[in-house]
């Protein structure tokens, strides 16, 4: 039997579950594609700039529904050999449940977000200020943390504003695949039903989330 629940409250709850994933998401691109791409950069070395390269175009290019099956079977082939339950497979869970549908979502944004890195870093550091820097004596972390990377945080945070949208639009895929109960699997299932105003509602908070989001990252700019 199913469980009645009021249309405004299973809303708030399922926008609650995705929003939760989403922000690990975004967090886990920021933490590895910023590092990742600043490292391409700093070296200044070719092999950087090949695996920006590299991690970019698979990043964007795996679909998502690939990327987790991808997991799920590395997952299982990880049990199997070590006999240990790494991450749980499916299900909610505000703990282990969330980190592959999180890694899954953050894959694009991880590689755009390591490739814009690389482009704004390498040309920061080109810039005169850069060069008045090291004349003057400054010690290299502090030329390195106070007047590159700070420069390139803004076109960083316009990628998570601008593939927040790629995200959302993987997320009824990535919250089926891993039953997930959010937004985007409560949709499927919605238009599965035929339920148009449960659909019309969904909807509407999606776009409110993307709004949201948005705004967080807009605040972020100062």
């Amino acid at each position: 039997n199913k469980q009645v629940v009021p249309a405004g409250e299973l809303v708030l709850c399922t926008v609650g579950r995705s929003a939760g994933l989403l922000f690990l998401s975004l967090a886990v691109a920021a933490m590895i594609g910023i590092p990742l791409g600043a490292a391409a950069a700093l070296t200044r070395r070719r092999i950087g700039s090949t695996l920006v390269l590299v991690v970019s175009f698979l990043g964007i290019s795996v679909p998502s529904f690939l990327l987790a099956m991808f997991l799920w079977i590395a997952n299982i082939a990880v049990h199997r050999a070590l006999q240990i339950q790494v991450l749980p497979s499916a299900g909610f869970g505000w703990d282990a449940h969330m980190v592959m549908p999180a890694l899954v979502l953050a894959g694009g944004t991880l590689a755009q977000v390591a490739q814009i890195t690389y482009v704004s870093l390498t040309d920061v550091l080109q810039q005169d200020h850069i060069r008045t820097a090291r004349a003057k004596g400054l010690p290299w972390p502090v030329i390195r943390t106070r007047h590159a990377l700070r420069n390139v945080l803004i076109p960083v945070l316009n990628t998570l504003g601008s593939s927040l949208r790629f995200s959302l639009a993987s997320l009824p895929v990535v919250e089926y695949f891993f039953q997930w109960p959010g937004v985007g699997l409560t949709l499927l299932e919605a238009i599965g039903e035929g339920v148009s105003p449960l659909v019309t509602d969904l909807v509407l908070s999606l776009g409110t989330l993307f709004l949201l989001l948005n705004l967080l990252i807009e605040l972020l700019y100062p």
